[in-house]
């Protein structure tokens, strides 16, 4: 199963699957957590939110990578469907697939991990920048 079609599924119907998780789902939300544990991929998404098309050598330059790095990380979120690519003559430009679903996954997991980074006040504060920007 494509992993925006899992985000509408969980968004959707939350109660029914979280009462009765299938072996297919929960292997499915582990793929989708094994994929967003790379943190060049989950910069990769901050920043497709943040300007909403990007090319390669663009995302380059925001990560200071190389650009074989970027479209490694690229592909593996185009096969799973959490990004697209659009043609612009030479160009290539990828955007989010579904921007605010994929802001709440990322935002639901900050909140689990929200109480440890409140802990340390030092923390506390990028914690909630990056949790205003997602929501």
């Amino acid at each position: 199963m494509l992993l925006p079609g899992i985000i509408n599924a969980y968004m959707g119907n939350r109660k029914k699957i979280l009462e009765k998780a299938p072996e297919e789902q929960i292997n499915s939300v582990s793929n989708l957590f094994s994929i967003l544990s790379h943190p060049i991929r989950v910069k990769i998404l901050w920043f497709l939110k943040k300007k909403k098309s990007l090319n390669v050598h663009q995302i380059q330059n925001e990560l200071n990578i190389s650009q074989s790095n970027v479209s490694q990380h690229l592909s593996l979120l185009k096969i799973n469907k959490l990004v697209t690519e659009e043609r612009r003559g030479k160009e290539v430009y990828y955007s989010l697939t579904e921007t605010k679903k994929i802001s709440k996954v990322l935002v639901s997991a900050l909140h689990l991990i929200g109480y440890q980074l409140a802990i340390n006040s030092e923390l506390l504060s990028t914690y909630s920048g990056i949790l205003s920007f997602w929501a």
